[in-house]
């Protein structure tokens, strides 16, 4: 029950970003798709968050293997997407590799954050 309280607690701080407007300056997404990516970024990112911890339950030495794998992918994807923002904003002609990097990126980071940041919760036992 206590793993239901650490999703909570993920979910409620990416809304908190959100509506404070501290991700508005990031990067991380493009203003025309910024509420989908982290709508539905993080929604997916608590499905995998549940998933996480039932791999934890039932095998503790794979669950520890997959929250360091979505701690590492949760780096790459923030590294990905602050890349290629970086290469489409400074383009001087349309670069479509870029936005579609980007636009793929600004998913993966919310859909890992909230996992990284539940199982991050849970190994410091908050609550």
């Amino acid at each position: 029950m206590k793993n239901v309280v650490y999703i909570a607690l993920s979910l409620a701080t990416v809304a908190a970003l959100h509506f404070s407007g501290v991700l508005d300056n990031l990067n991380l997404t493009h203003p025309v798709w910024r509420d989908n990516a982290r709508l539905y970024g993080s929604l997916g990112g608590a499905a995998l968050s549940a998933g996480l911890f039932w791999a934890c339950a039932a095998k503790p030495r794979l669950g520890r293997w997959l929250e360091r794998l979505v701690m590492l992918g949760f780096l790459g994807a923030l590294a990905l997407t602050l890349t290629s923002a970086r290469s489409f904003i400074m383009a001087a002609d349309y670069d479509p590799v870029a936005i579609a990097r980007w636009h793929m990126g600004s998913y993966g980071v919310f859909a890992l954050f909230v996992p990284s940041l539940a199982a991050l919760l849970a190994k410091l036992r908050a609550f």
